[in-house]
């Protein structure tokens, strides 16, 4: 009769395990396509600040030629209209999917880029995709102003 009741226990304590893994199963699912999303998502965003970041550098290297002459060399602006297009230009080239806006003054370049990017597992909730951005500015410098001796 012990011996009955130790097996019984025993399957007892089996069926116990399916279900608690049955029910866990869909949360342990949910974490790791959250971290999966997760991860695809942080992946293009920083993709996406690499891109705004040299964008703007690129368009803060336009510096305004005649106004840097003229001033003896005193006075660096940006050529406004070139700095636009370099900035543009680099967006463009860094391939579709891609939508972007370029702002500027005489000191800085401004640049938002930003993209969707397609889910995997939240598409089972319905979030089929998600809207990245990232936000970059440069301004134009004048020599060094920054350093240490030593």
């Amino acid at each position: 009769m012990n011996e009955s009741l130790k097996r019984l226990r025993r399957g007892l304590q089996l069926g116990q395990a399916i279900v608690w893994a049955a029910v866990m199963l869909p949360l342990f699912l949910s974490v790791v396509g959250l971290a999966i999303d997760g991860g695809i998502v942080f992946d293009n965003r920083r993709e996406l600040q690499n891109v705004a970041d040299s964008a703007a550098r690129a368009g803060a290297t336009q510096v305004d030629v005649n106004a840097y002459r003229a001033s003896a060399g005193q006075s660096v602006v940006l050529d406004q209209a070139s700095a636009q297009q370099a900035a543009t230009q680099y967006l463009t080239s860094q391939g579709s999917g891609l939508s972007g806006t370029v702002t500027t003054d005489s000191q800085h370049v401004v640049v938002g880029v930003n993209r969707s990017v397609s889910t995997v597992f939240l598409r089972i909730i319905g979030i089929n995709s998600i809207q990245v951005l990232a936000t970059a500015t440069a301004e134009v410098q004048h020599g060094i102003t920054q350093g240490s001796t030593g």
